[in-house]
């Protein structure tokens, strides 16, 4: 470790006057110091690591919180040592920074919701800048800050490694209360379900940036968030919610809309209670959407690489099983077909959710039997199952939309936890679901507030997602675009579609199983954007490389800005060069 301090650690004239403040102490008893004027010595890395441990037990105040709230408390501080990067097997683990790491907890308002409990980690090497990440699924569980960003490739530094000190939260809750089929329990409280709808998120901020400045004795130059899927959502909410407050965003493919996400999850879901569809199929789809698709970008190579080209084209009736009746995997029955063609299309409400949104648009075809980055079968883990859907719903052998749907809709929106969703009507809830969609859709199309301070947006949908439709992150930016012009969006905000990407950015050739490149870095061009003005490019390389070191190049292939995609135009199809961003118009 270096006790070197970084180029801009100087001194400065400081909002702070107050030095290390001693544990046990009210961080809030630092701000507006009486001598704002005065230059103070930024702490040096050694200063830092010493006065790591004397961050436990001090408290912020609920008055130093945006919203409504109980104090804050840092429960341990404690440093820990930079770690080299470390390979066991075929894994790599990134090596880390010194840095101070900060565990503590808000606590509620009502005594019955459950504490917000959160990460802090500070490099002794600061950059002054800082990541908030976000969370996944129904979160309940501490994101650490220390994982890699969605998609990042095996050799790209963690943002802690760069300079950023990083942040993240359980939302509020904590699923180890509940039963492993029952996550959404914690949406029968109003606290709870306000906490992870979009209130957690900003409180945890104003807890880290108290935090922040007592202990480097500067002002925050920027704040980030970064997410994916949930935490996709959750970094448009900030922008949407809370403009002032960030930077600069990155909300890769986001749960925009978990009103009509649910709803579409349950219309899927209840069919297969009378014909599942065998996760056995699903090759046979894959297959059959690739035959009619996979050459629509100038090369026959597994990859649908036009998506928008390709959706209206794909029939399945060819897969109908002779008389309709389910005679075995090579063929889909007449209830197969329509669940399957019904996935494919929007799901209506009678009545306007939040926004005036009134439903939830269909998935696209392609790479339906393309494992994620943990080995799962895409729709098998999201759609199929390994098994018909059950009451309750059965974790690891029933759909994954299964389980959320289940969870979502009899805690948030029937707040029954015994109401039969194969009896359930939505119109008999409609202004519990208008209140449910006000509270936890990011569909506000509003940004002007965000984009007037400088804020920057990059979104990234997949399109082999069978978590999200790709065309609810689509619909989104349109709608922002209506909402504020072209001219502003080509300055503030960039929309990527990335092809036959799956939900957590993994993809395969249909045909010869090969890795299709997904890996890109979109902090690095959120920052120059947001720090130097420097607009991403509309083509981003993404890339698959080796799981180790030297971390091998094996395929690389851009990335388009919407609504383009790469189309093969000659050369090595394993290079980037080799294609051209092309716009898709079906």
């Amino acid at each position: 470790m270096s006790s070197q301090p970084p180029p801009f650690r100087r001194v400065v004239r400081l909002v702070l006057s107050c030095g290390t403040v001693a544990a046990g102490a009210l961080l809030t008893a630092c701000f507006g110091g009486d001598d704002d004027s005065a230059p103070v010595a930024v702490p040096t890395a050694e200063e830092l690591k010493a006065a790591c441990p004397a961050l436990t037990g001090q408290t912020i105040l609920a008055r130093a919180i945006g919203l409504a709230s109980g104090n804050a408390t840092v429960a341990s501080a404690v440093f820990v040592p930079a770690a080299p990067q470390a390979v066991s097997g075929t894994t790599t683990t990134p090596a880390t920074p010194d840095y101070c790491k900060v565990l503590g907890t808000i606590a509620p308002v009502d005594s019955a919701a459950q504490l917000i409990n959160f990460q802090l980690n500070l490099p002794t090497t600061w950059n002054g800048k800082a990541v908030q990440y976000g969370g996944a699924g129904l979160n309940g569980t501490l994101t650490t800050g220390l994982a890699p960003l969605t998609n990042a490739a095996p050799d790209d530094p963690l943002p802690l490694a760069l300079g950023y000190a990083t942040l993240g939260t359980d939302s509020g809750h904590q699923a180890s209360a509940f039963a492993a089929s029952e996550p959404g329990a914690f949406l029968l409280n109003d606290e709870m379900l306000a906490n992870y709808a979009f209130a957690s998120y900003k409180k945890v901020k104003d807890v880290a940036v108290n935090v922040l400045q007592a202990f480097y004795k500067v002002s925050l130059s920027r704040m980030y968030y970064v997410g994916g899927s949930e935490g996709g959502r959750e970094a448009l909410t900030v922008a949407q919610r809370f403009p002032n407050d960030y930077d600069g965003v990155v909300s890769t493919v986001p749960a925009i809309g978990w009103t009509g996400l649910a709803h579409s999850f349950l219309r899927n879901q209840l069919p297969q209670f009378g014909d599942w569809l065998d996760a056995a199929k699903i090759p046979v789809i894959a297959k059959a959407v690739s035959d009619i698709c996979d050459g629509l970008d100038g090369l026959v190579d597994g990859v649908i690489n036009n998506y928008l080209v390709c959706q209206p084209r794909v029939s399945l009736q060819g897969l109908r099983c002779l008389g309709g009746a389910d005679t075995g995997p090579a063929c889909l029955s007449d209830a197969e077909l329509a669940t399957e063609t019904a996935s494919h299309t929007p799901y209506a409400f009678s009545f306007a959710l939040a926004n005036g949104v009134n439903s939830y648009p269909g998935w696209w075809y392609g790479h339906e039997d393309s494992p994620d980055v943990l080995g799962r079968s895409v729709m098998n883990f999201w759609f199929t199952g390994n098994a018909a859907p059950t009451v309750p719903p059965t974790p690891g052998v029933n759909a994954t939309q299964w389980l959320y749907a289940s969870n979502f809709i009899r805690y948030g929106i029937a707040r029954d936890a015994n109401h039969d969703l194969r009896t359930y009507n939505p119109n008999h809830f409609t202004a519990r679901i208008q209140q449910f969609s006000a509270l936890i859709d990011a569909t506000n199309p509003d940004l002007s507030a965000f984009f007037a301070r400088g804020g920057k947006l990059i979104m990234r949908a997949n399109a082999a997602d069978r978590a999200i439709s790709p065309q609810m992150a689509i619909d989104y930016f349109n709608a922002v675009t209506a909402r504020v012009g072209q001219a502003t969006m080509d300055q503030s905000a960039r929309l990527y579609v990335a092809p036959s990407s799956t939900h957590l950015g993994n993809a395969i050739s249909v045909t010869d199983r090969t890795a299709v490149p997904t890996m890109a870095d979109l902090l690095a061009p959120l920052d120059r954007w947001v720090t130097d003005n420097q607009a991403p490019p509309d083509a981003i390389v993404q890339t698959v490389k080796a799981t180790v070191p030297p971390f091998t190049l094996q395929a690389s292939r851009p990335m388009c800005r919407y609504p383009n995609y790469p189309r093969y135009v000659g050369g090595d199809r394993l290079q980037a060069a080799s294609y051209s961003c092309t716009q898709s118009t079906p």
